[in-house]
C-alpha cells in the first residue's frame, strides 16, 4: 500500500516543478477570464506568447531572493499584468495597448478617492514585494537576464516593420476586425507588441500622407461646396457623456418610464442607432469620429487626441469654418483632459470654452454651477448656459453662421447624483444577485438628462428654427460589471456590436428624423448633406460583413493617416485657413 502511494507521488513530482505550475496556473486562470466576459485563454499561444511568460518567470527567479516563497514573489509582476490586461477588457471591451499609458491621468482624475487608495494597494503591493526580493547587488544576472526583453523592445520601437514581418510569418494569422480574436491567437503580450509595433510604423509614415492631394483635393471640394452655399443654416452638435436609453435592456425592470415625457413627446419615439469606436471610456475617440468622418483607427495612438499639437487638420470644423461659420466647442470637464485644447484647435475651432472654475481669469460664459455630491457639471446646468450663448450670438451676428458643438460630461462613471436636488424616483430590478447601483443611479440620471435635454432642444427651435440639431452618445458606460451587464440583461438583443450601440437624435429644421443604424464617423457626412441639400449616403453599411468592411477601411485609412499627419504637424505644411489657431493656454 505504502510503495503504491509512493509510486502515486512519484508520478505527480513533476507537477510540483514550479515552471509547470506557473504555466498551469495561467491557463486555468485565462480559461476562467475567458469564462466569465474576460480575454481568451493562452493555450493557443505556444509560438510567442508562452515561451515569453516562461522567460519572465525565469528570469524574475534568477534575480529574486531564495526562499520558500520566491515561486510566487517571481510571478507576481507577471500576474499583475495579466489581471491589468483582463480588468481593462472587462471594464472597456478592448485591448490595453501601450501607447494608452498616456490616459492615466485621465483616469486617476475621474476615479473616487477610494478607488486611488485600492489600486494603489492592488497595482503598488505586488511591486514593492517583489522589488524588496530583488538581488540588487547582482548586477551581471540582471543585466544579462535583461538582453532578450532589451532585444524584443529595441525590435518593436526601432525596427517595427522587421518585428510586424517576423510576427506575421511566425504566429497564426491575425484577425484585423478584432483584437480580442487575435488575442486568442497569439496572447496578450505577444499582441500588444505587435499593436507597438504597428503604431511605431505608421507614426513613421505619416510624412507620406502629408500630401495626400486625392484627400486634400475632397476637403477642398466639400469646403467650397459650403462656401458657395446661399443659405447657411447653424449646426448644433451635442455628444453625451454615457447616455445609456434604460429602455433598450430587454431584462431591465423599473417601476416606471425612465425617459422624462418632455422629450418623449419632442423626438416622437425617432431615435436611432450609431456605432462608437469605444465601449465604456475613451470619449476622445467618439469625439474623434463625430468630428473627423474616419474611424478611430489607434494607430498612432491609443487616443488620437492625444497626439493633437493644435496644427489644421483635415477635419469637419475646419470646412465649415473656411466655408463662413463661426466654430465654436464648449466643453464641460477640463482643459487638459485628453488633450482637448490642442485638438479642438486643430480640428478648427477658432473659440473653445471650458467653465471657469477650471480655466480661472479666461474667457468663457460657463460655469459648473453647484456639483455638490456628483462632481461632473449636470446637464441642466451646461444646456441654459449655451441656449443663452447661442441666442445672444445669433441676435449679434445675424447672416453669421454657426457651429455650435458641445461635450458634455454628466453621466460619467460612477454616476453619482445628488439626491436632494435629484431624488432617485425609479427603481430597477431584474438584476438577480449582482445588483448594480450604479445602473439605477444612471437610470435616474437619465430622467433628469432627458428633461434637460428636451428643453434645451425646444429652446434652440424657438430660437434657431432652421437648423441641424444632433444629439449622440459618446459611448455607453462601463457601470459596474461591464460588458456583462449589457450581456446578461439583453441590451438590445444582443445584436452584433451591441456594446458600441448608442443612441442618436436628430432634428433638421424643426423636424424629428430618423435613420438607419450610423457610425460615429458617418455624422460629418449628414451635417453636410443637410447643408448641400443632398442625399446622405453612409461612408460603410452598419451590417456589411468582416471581409466587406476590412475592404471599405482600407480606403478609409488613407484618409484617416491624412488627418492624423498634419494634425500631428507643428507647423502646418500645405494650406493655410485663414485664422490663427487658437492657443493651447487660453481656451478662447
Amino acid at each position: 500500500m505504502i510503495k503504491r502511494w509512493r509510486q502515486t507521488l512519484s508520478f505527480l513530482k513533476p507537477l510540483a516543478n514550479r515552471y509547470i505550475g506557473f504555466l498551469l496556473f495561467f491557463i486555468v486562470y485565462t480559461l476562467v477570464v475567458e469564462q466569465v466576459g474576460g480575454l481568451p485563454s493562452i493555450h493557443e499561444a505556444w509560438r510567442l506568447e508562452i515561451p515569453l511568460l516562461l522567460y519572465l518567470y525565469f528570469y524574475f527567479n534568477r534575480i529574486t531572493r531564495k526562499s520558500w516563497f520566491q515561486p510566487l514573489v517571481a510571478a507576481l509582476p507577471i500576474v499583475l499584468i495579466y489581471f491589468l490586461f483582463d480588468t481593462y477588457h472587462l471594464l472597456y471591451g478592448r485591448l490595453l495597448r501601450v501607447a494608452e499609458v498616456t490616459e492615466l491621468p485621465e483616469l486617476v482624475k475621474v476615479m473616487s478617492l477610494k478607488l486611488k487608495i485600492v489600486a494603489m494597494l492592488v497595482v503598488g503591493g505586488p511591486l514593492v514585494v517583489f522589488a524588496a526580493s530583488i538581488q540588487w547587488r547582482r548586477v551581471r544576472p540582471i543585466l544579462v537576464g535583461l538582453v532578450p526583453l532589451l532585444a524584443l523592445v529595441i525590435a518593436v520601437e526601432y525596427f517595427p516593420d522587421s518585428f510586424m514581418k517576423a510576427f506575421e510569418k511566425t504566429q497564426k494569422p491575425i484577425e484585423w476586425m478584432s483584437d480580442v480574436e487575435s488575442v486568442g491567437h497569439s496572447g496578450r503580450l505577444s499582441m500588444t507588441m505587435y499593436n507597438e509595433a504597428r503604431r511605431k510604423s505608421s507614426l513613421i509614415k505619416t510624412a507620406a500622407y502629408r500630401g495626400n492631394s486625392t484627400f486634400i483635393k475632397a476637403f477642398d471640394n466639400e469646403v467650397q461646396k459650403v462656401g458657395a452655399l446661399g443659405t447657411k443654416n447653424n449646426i448644433h452638435l451635442i455628444v453625451l457623456e454615457s447616455f445609456l436609453d434604460p429602455n433598450l435592456f430587454r431584462k431591465l425592470q423599473l417601476s416606471r418610464n425612465p425617459e422624462h415625457p418632455a422629450f418623449t413627446a419632442l423626438f416622437k419615439n425617432k431615435g436611432g442607432l450609431s456605432i462608437s469606436p469605444v465601449f465604456g471610456g475613451a470619449t476622445a475617440q467618439a469625439e474623434f469620429e463625430v468630428l473627423c468622418g474616419v474611424p478611430a483607427m489607434r494607430e498612432l495612438s491609443g487616443i488620437e487626441f492625444d497626439v493633437f499639437t493644435g496644427a489644421k487638420t483635415l477635419c469637419l470644423p475646419n470646412i465649415l469654418a473656411q466655408g463662413g461659420y463661426h466654430t465654436i466647442a464648449t466643453n464641460a470637464f477640463y482643459p487638459d483632459f485628453f488633450n482637448s485644447t490642442n485638438a479642438y484647435t486643430g480640428l478648427g475651432f477658432q473659440k473653445i470654452y471650458y467653465p471657469g472654475e477650471y480655466m480661472p481669469g479666461c474667457e468663457t460664459y460657463l460655469s459648473t454651477g453647484d456639483v455638490t455630491d456628483e462632481f461632473f457639471m449636470f446637464d441642466g446646468n451646461l444646456l441654459p448656459q449655451n441656449l443663452a450663448f447661442v441666442a445672444d450670438w445669433i441676435k449679434n451676428n445675424p447672416g453669421k453662421p454657426l457651429l455650435n458643438y458641445i461635450m458634455t460630461v454628466y453621466g460619467h462613471t460612477p454616476h453619482l447624483i445628488n439626491t436632494d436636488k435629484r431624488p432617485m424616483i425609479i427603481k430597477a430590478s431584474g438584476m438577480g444577485q449582482f445588483f448594480d447601483d450604479q445602473l439605477e443611479r444612471a437610470v435616474n440620471q437619465y430622467y433628469y438628462r432627458t428633461e434637460a435635454l428636451a428643453e434645451y432642444v425646444k429652446g434652440l427651435m424657438q430660437i434657431d428654427p432652421k437648423s441641424i440639431i444632433i444629439l449622440v452618445s459618446d459611448h455607453v458606460p462601463p457601470l459596474l460589471y461591464g460588458p456583462n451587464t449589457y450581456r446578461d440583461l439583453d441590451y438590445l438583443g444582443k445584436m452584433d456590436d451591441y456594446i458600441h450601440m448608442n443612441r442618436v437624435y436628430i432634428i433638421e429644421n424643426g423636424r424629428p428624423i430618423q435613420l438607419k443604424t450610423i457610425h460615429h464617423y458617418d455624422i460629418p457626412q449628414i451635417i453636410i448633406s443637410y447643408l448641400t441639400h443632398t442625399k446622405f449616403e453612409p461612408t460603410l453599411t452598419a451590417k456589411a460583413t468582416s471581409p466587406d468592411k476590412r475592404l471599405d477601411l482600407s480606403g478609409l485609412r488613407d484618409h484617416y493617416m491624412t488627418i492624423m499627419a498634419h494634425a500631428m504637424d507643428y507647423e502646418p505644411s500645405f494650406f493655410d485657413f485663414g485664422h490663427s489657431a487658437v492657443a493651447p493656454t487660453n481656451g478662447k
